[in-house]
């Protein structure tokens, strides 16, 4: 065997497990975030009594729960978006790692 030929390394595929591991955990933990979050938000709202004769400490924290869900939401569209474009990346780079190394 020559010394400038190239070796079969299948080292990589070690890296899967934990890559699919990763992401499936992030999605998980951001969706029982967002349960938390809705579960949390009904509660308090159910806790209170009709619109017109709540207090204005209670209208603030309807309104601060609100605010809260509604940046949840859109920050979890984004880190959803985040870890879709790192998947669909790690295999297009995993493709192009495969096709230059594997047709020797």
């Amino acid at each position: 065997m020559k010394s400038n030929q190239f070796v079969k390394n299948e080292d990589g595929y070690g890296n899967l497990v934990p890559l699919v591991l990763s992401v499936v955990i992030v999605f998980a933990i951001l969706f029982i975030g967002a349960y938390i979050n809705g579960t949390i938000n009904q509660e308090l709202e159910d806790s209170f009594p009709a619109a017109g004769s709540r207090s204005i400490i209670q209208n603030d924290s309807l309104a601060t729960m609100g605010n809260v869900s509604g940046n949840w939401d859109s920050s979890l569209d984004i880190v959803q978006v985040t870890i879709i474009i790192s998947v669909l990346a790690s295999a297009i780079g995993a493709i192009f790692l495969f096709t230059r190394f594997g047709a020797a």
